[in-house]
């Protein structure tokens, strides 16, 4: 097997699945948090389940796969985020950074 073949294969086998993907821990929570679009539309919202690198909220409005936005968990975090998906009222975002530990615990501290 020639050199570039055995890298692209080990680059290959080095790529997660979508399974490996997910395997952050997730919690189940219930957080307001202010949702803008990138026309600075507000929205507020309820986040529901949160990892580091990703949520599900609430959204009355219809937001296409791929929409950025920016999250505010409170009036000092913010992240920027994508739609990944929405079913309904649920959107699936992912965070363009992830959070850190501590922040994850600050959100998690915010819950009902």
């Amino acid at each position: 097997m020639s050199t570039l073949a055995s890298r692209r294969d080990a680059a290959i086998l080095a790529q997660p699945d979508q399974d490996d993907r997910r395997r952050a821990a997730r919690y189940d929570v219930s957080v307001a948090v202010q949702v803008l679009t990138t026309d600075g539309v507000p929205l507020a919202s309820e986040v529901t389940n949160i990892s580091g690198s990703g949520f599900r909220a609430r959204s009355p409005i219809h937001m296409p796969k791929g929409t950025k936005v920016v999250v505010r968990f409170n009036t000092t975090m913010r992240r920027r985020a994508y739609i990944a998906w929405q079913i309904g009222e649920d959107i699936g975002c992912r965070l363009l950074r992830a959070l850190t530990p501590g922040e994850l615990a600050a959100v998690l501290a915010q819950s009902d």
